[in-house]
């Protein structure tokens, strides 16, 4: 189950991840209440969500294939001291009382611009640093740390905007940084960076895209991967409203709604890591998708505190075994000299895509509520994951195992004149 846990190399960045990212954590609890208490607006927390999110959209892929021709060590020590930066900012700004959304929107929107170059690099890196055979348990490992953050973070968060204010909750973000840069300065990658042939960026680009897009596996992923993103996700931004105006709790309650999830999400990581291999993966991709869509649904019509809590331990364990599994799946399947360009094409559908949700749903929960909204996206995921049924044999019929090569000759022509 912890065999990745061998390689020194993937203990330093398992460590330096989890520090870094309770302090993201917290900055992302802290930053959306603040935003709730200036505006007293769910379609404020879709613009800020908006701002920090669209750059992925728009840059993730040219993120991928800068990760496919630098060394990704420095590149991840690059992005992580401009995010510490950034985050070192918004600090000193909110503590000199000079905060306002505009500020935030504009610190959000190069935090994002940031991310689209670190995630597909973050990604790829952990093919660096274990064996081919500890891949699958990495990747769980990589996501349990980060659910152990999702709880660690908000309920540190609860505490902290109590005792320090938003502005200390900043400048905790800020230090945590330091532990994954030093991390990253202690590594040594297992492998090279591939180098790839002279060429323009956009036949660079065509190259990871026609390889995602010829593979039968790797399409239907992402499609359905795409509707959760759009329509199941802003859950998390339309938290914050369901915690004060519906379920009308405080910080300390939506930081234990926030913790909810991340419990549920580590339980279903460690399921993951641990099972994972023992059943047929389509049938479980499509299980976890349909219980995470039910779980919204379940979430939209709570009123009680204790029920939303269940909810969202169900939702969280769901989302995760789905995230976990389908990411694992794609990194099976991609080859090394790819596996930036088409890490980048998850980065951006997995992350890229949610400022769409967020502005969607921000709107439609500004006009008739929260519940409604949430209500209308886990309907989608629902229907999504019963056409997958229905119609996606190839991805529904995945077998269990790490050996999920699936040939697609035109596709590989296209890669190799990259």
């Amino acid at each position: 189950m912890f065999g990745a846990l061998r390689s020194r190399d993937f203990r330093l960045f398992w460590s330096g991840a989890f520090v870094s990212n309770i302090g993201s954590w917290i900055q992302s609890i802290s930053l959306s209440w603040l935003v709730l208490q200036l505006t007293n607006s769910p379609f404020a927390l879709g613009v800020v969500n908006f701002a920090g999110t669209a750059p992925v959209l728009a840059l993730s892929l040219f993120g991928g294939d800068i990760a496919d021709r630098t060394d990704r060590r420095r590149l991840l020590l690059t992005t992580q001291s401009l995010l510490l930066a950034l985050a070192m900012t918004l600090a000193a700004i909110t503590f000199l009382g000079w905060v306002n959304v505009g500020y935030v929107v504009v610190i959000t929107l190069l935090t994002g611009i940031v991310t689209a170059i670190n995630g597909p690099a973050w990604q790829a890196f952990i093919v660096d640093l274990v064996e081919p055979s500890d891949l699958p348990t990495a990747i769980a490992l990589n996501s349990t740390q980060f659910n152990l953050s999702r709880v660690a973070g908000p309920s540190i968060a609860g505490v902290l905007l109590a005792l320090i204010t938003a502005a200390g909750c900043f400048l905790v973000n800020a230090l945590s940084f330091l532990a994954v840069v030093g991390a990253l300065l202690l590594i040594r990658p297992r492998t090279l960076v591939h180098k790839l042939e002279a060429g323009s960026m956009w036949k660079r680009l065509r190259a990871g895209l026609g390889y995602t897009l010829w593979h039968p596996v790797l399409r239907q992923l992402i499609i359905l991967t795409s509707v959760v993103t759009i329509c199941g996700f802003p859950y998390s931004v339309l938290m914050p409203v369901m915690a004060q105006n519906v379920l009308r709790l405080g910080a300390d309650g939506y930081g234990g709604l926030m913790a909810a999830t991340g419990v549920g999400a580590i339980l279903g990581s460690l399921t993951i890591a641990r099972w994972g291999n023992y059943f047929p993966r389509g049938r479980l991709l499509i299980a976890a998708e349909l219980g995470f869509s039910i779980s919204v649904l379940g979430f939209s019509l709570s009123r009680s505190f204790l029920v939303s809590i269940g909810t969202l331990v169900c939702l969280g364990f769901c989302m995760i075994a789905y995230m976990t599994n389908a990411n694992t799946t794609i990194q099976l399947i991609v080859p090394n000299e790819l596996r930036g360009r088409v890490m980048s094409i998850w980065t951006l559908v997995s992350f890229g895509m949610m400022p769409i949700g967020s502005l969607v749903f921000g709107a439609i929960a500004q006009v008739w509520g929260a519940p409604i909204a949430l209500g209308i996206g886990g309907a989608i995921c629902a229907l999504a994951a019963v056409v997958t049924v229905l119609f996606s044999s190839t991805l529904r019929l995945l077998p269990a195992g790490v050996n999920l090569e699936i040939p697609t000759p035109a596709a590989a022509s296209t890669a190799e004149r990259s």
